[in-house]
């Protein structure tokens, strides 16, 4: 009978420790991707002088937005400042044409946080697409704060029609 108690006790014991350890590696995950401003476009780019001609090629944005890595755990700062991590991106249509493309751009590399030399962040530095399925954009390592992002429509034609055109950008960051 004391055997099975034992037993039963070091089972509860290691349970409660695996669940100790998941609620550490739970909390250790606490990054988060600030955004502050708004994408706007110049409504110049979208008119035509000429009968029978079309809108350019392009369109890039003619405001920037500035995307913070961040840590909501002051435990994390302290001691993992030197986090590595990558930022995906999609995009969710509310009312898009498919000939249409979003393209996105890291148009520079921000600054960090805590004046570390070691904090950076690497590639996403030409125009990509963004589809439906997210996909890689950047990574980093470090708190780094203000990266501007721009973006750049593509496709974009009469042939569309007069309209409302909408679609969500979505950045989500993880660990890398």
């Amino acid at each position: 009978m004391k055997v099975y108690k034992t037993k039963f006790l070091l089972e509860k014991l290691v349970f409660a420790g695996c669940l100790l350890l998941i609620c550490f590696v739970v909390k250790a995950q606490e990054l988060e991707l600030q955004v502050e401003g708004m994408a706007t476009f110049d409504a110049a780019s979208f008119s035509i002088e000429n009968a029978g001609a079309d809108f350019n090629t392009s369109v890039e944005s003619e405001s920037t937005l500035f995307l913070t890595v961040d840590s909501n755990d002051a435990w994390d700062k302290t001691n993992n400042p030197n986090r590595k991590w990558k930022v995906e991106v999609r995009k969710e249509d509310v009312s898009w044409d498919d000939a249409m493309q979003v393209e996105i751009v890291r148009s520079g590399n921000g600054y960090s946080k805590e004046n570390n030399k070691s904090n950076h962040v690497n590639d996403g530095q030409n125009y990509q697409v963004v589809s439906a399925n997210s996909s890689y954009f950047f990574r980093g390592k470090g708190l780094i704060s203000e990266i501007p992002i721009q973006f750049r429509l593509s496709g974009i034609s009469i042939v569309h029609g007069a309209g409302d055109f909408e679609t969500n950008v979505m950045l989500t960051i993880y660990d890398d």
